[in-house]
């Protein structure tokens, strides 16, 4: 699909995604499906809406829909699909072969995560949510023909995302623990007074059996945090 960074506005913020280790894998898992194609850019643009239209779509991105839906490109002289930011905003280059469902979907998918610079552009969590897009959207069916190449081209898929208090879907936190580990991260959770909890600390590790992680706060003091109480984890931002 594409041999191109999808998210080039992230190495002119002057950051750095992890490395992109499943990149041509994730590519291969896909390559082989059907195509489900769409006549032209005007029914790729009016696909990608109803697909943020959606409650599907507002319950995991609130803070992206239809006024800032990409607009999309023709790709003249392109021979990639690609998504990209620019002085106009969010963009969808879709040269003329790749004028997809399937194409469409993996596009919305790196719009949003755009911000997700600190995971990596078709890591674990693309994975997960491009295998849950094409659920939604395209049928369970296509899903398990996806999740059945994933496991062929050994494609590492993210856990499932997790509901915060307010009803939103949370994607990532299982591969922030995995790339944050020893790091500063902040995990947001619930206890018994309140489901809006915050924990700032660095990272240790997952307790034997995966049912608790370990933080280190200021002075060496580690806290237990119950995984199933765990709804997002991101990485601490420096002061």
């Amino acid at each position: 699909m594409n041999d191109r960074p999808d998210t080039d506005d992230h190495a002119a913020r002057g950051e750095r995604r992890p490395r992109d280790a499943q990149r041509r894998r994730l590519y291969l898992a896909e390559t082989p499906l059907p195509s489900s194609p769409l006549p032209g850019l005007d029914a790729c643009a009016a696909y990608a809406d109803r697909v943020v239209g959606t409650l599907w779509w507002e319950a995991r991105f609130p803070h992206i829909g239809l006024a800032e839906v990409p607009r999309f490109r023709p790709g003249h002289g392109a021979r990639q699909a690609f998504f990209s930011i620019d002085d106009r905003g969010p963009a969808i280059t879709l040269p003329r072969r790749y004028r997809t469902k399937g194409v469409v979907l993996h596009e919305l998918v790196h719009w949003a995560m755009a911000d997700d610079g600190d995971l990596p552009a078709h890591g674990r969590t693309f994975a997960r949510l491009l295998l849950d897009a094409t659920s939604e959207f395209l049928g369970t069916e296509r899903a398990r023909a996806l999740l059945e190449s994933y496991r062929e081209h050994r494609v590492h898929i993210g856990r499932p995302p997790l509901l915060g208090p307010s009803g939103q879907l949370h994607y990532g936190w299982d591969e922030r623990l995995r790339l944050h580990r020893r790091r500063p991260v902040v995990i947001r959770h619930s206890t018994d007074r309140t489901p809006h909890a915050t924990t700032a600390g660095t990272f240790v590790g997952y307790e034997r059996g995966n049912k608790a992680i370990r933080v280190e706060l200021e002075g060496d003091e580690q806290v237990r945090i119950p995984t199933d109480t765990i709804w997002d984890v991101r990485p601490s931002q420096p002061a």
